[in-house]
């Protein structure tokens, strides 16, 4: 009886463990940005692995930047909201975790977050990671965001930015 229980324990874990990690980031289907699409945060890993469709649509390239480690930098670019991506094009090669910020000159800077509340994504060299739905982070006179990812570690990596 004991044996069995204990069986039936290793089941129930060995099946929770089989769900992929990065469902838990997945927007949910009735979410969905001002253009239709759905509203969330999607990885495009190197590898090819797509964890989330991003389906198609026009990018606008603004250019590769360093990323930081600390508040409030001065390498950021401007976004009209709606959806944003960004690529690691240079970092540790066995990841990091990288966050997206929007910078506020006059208070704390915002982190953007998924539907689910994560900010910190496991990204490695060539791993994209989309936002759909993000205008709520436009602010300021200039009717923009100003974004930057923020690394977790100490030193910086290069990412290139799509709005």
């Amino acid at each position: 009886m004991k044996m069995k229980r204990i069986g039936m324990l290793v089941l129930a874990l060995t099946f929770a463990m089989v769900i992929p990690f990065s469902s838990a980031f997945a927007a949910s289907e009735n979410d969905t940005s001002e253009n239709g699409k759905s509203a969330g945060v999607y990885i495009i890993r190197a590898n090819g692995d797509v964890v989330s469709p991003a389906g198609a649509g026009e990018w606008d390239n603004l250019g590769t930047h360093y990323t930081s480690s600390s508040e409030n930098p001065s390498d950021y670019v401007h976004s009209g909201g709606g959806d944003f991506k960004y690529k690691v094009v240079s970092g540790p090669s066995g990841g990091a975790y990288y966050q997206l910020r929007e910078y506020d000159p006059d208070n704390g800077d915002d982190i953007i977050t998924d539907p689910n509340g994560y900010s910190w994504f496991y990204l490695y060299p060539g791993d994209e990671i989309v936002y759909r739905g993000i205008s709520s982070a436009v602010d300021g006179s200039n009717n923009k965001a100003e974004f930057y990812v923020m690394e977790s570690f100490s030193g910086s990596a290069r990412v290139n930015y799509w709005d």
